[in-house]
């Protein structure tokens, strides 16, 4: 028997029918599916999808018979006692390319109260950075002791104000986000628009185009402190999260 590896040989020697595919054993199984995936030990990836396949099925048939499995002596319907969160399925069928799985796991997943919770503060925490693009960056006007504001160019003038629309800019197209994989983080966002004015360009130059004077850069940096404290404030509120004080 022909194997890529030592690891590989030892995956053909696993049975399959000792696994059990519950909360306790999960671990396990999702462990030796992202191996047999890897080592392209074709027979028991497809065991093992099988019998994910029984709490994670294809058709609405296989479903109700899932859901019930899922309810208890008393009648009390407890999923979580016997299946594994969707949540943990969803990484692992991403990982193992076992796509198959994701549909039934997506549905169970929008359920969830939680889930419900969290898109409510997602678009809470979205809007509180859109107002605060609005309020503190949209037409900022440059601070009281601005290095420009007595230059006699009209260009001149407008540099800070310049700056702080490049960045609104930047905000608005996300790329500081996509290159630094925090698209969706508004916080960081925040916190990136006061540092993107001191940050080289890919030459290691000052990029001037971003850079208002210390005094403007100063009055914002203000601003993004109390405006991210009091993003983080209102956390508990948007989530539905009574934290105790």
């Amino acid at each position: 028997m022909y194997c890529h590896s030592a690891r590989g040989c030892l995956l053909k020697r696993v049975d399959s029918s000792a696994l059990k595919y519950d909360v306790n054993d999960f671990g396990v199984v999702s462990a030796i599916l992202q191996l047999a995936t890897k080592f392209e030990v074709k027979h028991l990836r497809a065991d093992i999808l099988r019998g994910l396949s029984l709490s994670w099925p294809k058709s609405v048939a296989q479903w109700e018979a899932r859901e019930a499995r899922c309810i208890g002596p008393t009648g009390v319907y407890e999923p979580r006692k016997v299946i594994t969160h969707p949540i943990l399925i969803i990484n692992l069928a991403r990982a193992a390319n076992a796509l198959e799985l994701l549909p039934a796991a997506f549905y169970d997943l929008s359920r969830n109260s939680d889930l419900l919770n969290l898109l409510r503060g997602k678009e809470h925490s979205s809007r509180f950075l859109s107002t605060f693009i609005v309020n503190e960056l949209e037409g900022r006007e440059p601070s009281m002791p601005c290095v420009h504001r007595m230059e006699l160019d009209a260009a001149r003038r407008r540099v800070c104000q310049s700056a702080f629309e490049a960045i609104t800019f930047e905000i608005l197209r996300d790329i500081n986000g996509t290159v630094c994989q925090r698209s969706s983080d508004p916080l960081f966002a925040i916190m990136d628009a006061e540092l993107m004015q001191t940050r080289e360009d890919p030459l290691g130059r000052p990029n001037s185009v971003l850079r208002a004077c210390e005094f403007c850069r100063s009055e914002f940096g203000v601003a993004v402190d109390a405006a991210r404290e009091n993003f983080w404030q209102r956390l508990p509120i948007w989530f539905g999260v009574d934290s105790g004080g």
